[in-house]
């Protein structure tokens, strides 16, 4: 498939991707997930997991496995695509620079959420994102344990993908239609109220002290990576998410979810995002009220 699928609206300005290569792209995701992931799941040794800058951050096998699996399908489907993948930023840090130059560039994180894979627990998945000249076009999370997804095509709106219980691992096309996801027309604006996702722990010195007791203002708050964490709050489950840091894999895929979806998603210094942006912290609400609301709390100073 050696064409250009990415187009642009000249009417509108917005970049697309064709319903043919979202397909490819999906396929070449799940049987990652279902090839490479899951039959390594729980079943890792002590060597197949390795430390990269924390305890926290980690790489295993299937990573690394899934990474080049992925990369090397994309490239023999679209082989005049760029690609960027987490394991070979590792390696190489300035492969990030094609993000913004790159006429179309695949974003991939081959496991979101190692940690979690590496000691057994559920919530991980896959994340791609399409971006042509520096604009994303198409983003997906995709569960490999449930093995169903949330996508967006820019201009066309977010969707759940439900994948029935005969249909899970099989690689079929789920039969139900899927699932357009809004948020609600009228977003919840009193703190105390709100559902959170955000890790004070990954903070540091006074500013992890002052999120902690910003953070007591909240009814809930978990801790969930990327993938998980734009799923649940593209789906209304929680009402915001706040991330310490910028990595492309971990925000161009569920920003344009989010968005398409209705929610704002701006840096907390009220930035917008781009994903060639490295610095600086990403906050997504359900509405420009909530976010404005959301920010207030977070920037202004505890006393």
């Amino acid at each position: 498939m050696n064409f250009d699928s990415v187009n642009l609206d000249s009417t509108t300005d917005i970049f697309t991707l064709d319903k043919p290569s979202q397909d490819t792209l999906i396929h070449i995701v799940r049987t990652a997930g279902q090839t490479i992931v899951m039959p390594q799941f729980r079943q890792l040794s002590a060597c197949d997991v390795e430390t990269k800058s924390s305890l926290t951050d980690l790489v295993t096998v299937a990573d690394k496995a899934s990474e080049a699996y992925i990369t090397q399908a994309i490239l023999a489907a679209f082989p005049d695509w760029d690609v960027v993948g987490e394991e070979a930023v590792a390696d190489d840090p300035s492969t990030t620079d094609s993000i913004a130059t790159a006429d179309t560039c695949v974003i991939i994180d081959p496991i979101d959420g190692t940690w979690n894979y590496a000691h057994g627990l559920s919530e991980f998945g896959i994340i791609l994102a399409v971006v042509k000249k520096g604009v994303t076009c198409f983003g997906l999370l995709y569960d490999p344990v449930n093995d169903d997804w949330v996508y967006a095509n820019k201009g066309e709106g977010s969707f759940f993908q439900r994948t029935a219980m005969d249909e899970k691992g099989k690689m079929q096309a789920p039969r139900h239609a899927p699932l357009p996801l809004k948020m609600p027309d009228n977003a919840e604006c009193d703190l105390t109220k709100l559902m959170a996702i955000m890790s004070v722990s990954s903070y540091k010195g006074q500013r992890k002290q002052d999120f902690a007791l910003k953070a007591t203002s909240f009814v809930r708050v978990n801790n969930l990576p990327s993938c998980p964490a734009y799923r649940q709050i593209a789906q209304g489950h929680f009402h915001f998410s706040l991330t310490y840091k910028m990595l492309p894999w971990d925000h161009a895929a569920g920003v344009l979810v989010h968005t398409e979806a209705g929610g704002i998603c701006r840096l907390l210094d009220g930035s917008e995002y781009a994903p060639y942006k490295l610095d600086g912290e990403m906050l997504a609400a359900q509405s420009e009220a909530q976010w404005q609301a959301l920010s207030n709390h977070f920037n202004q100073a505890c006393i």
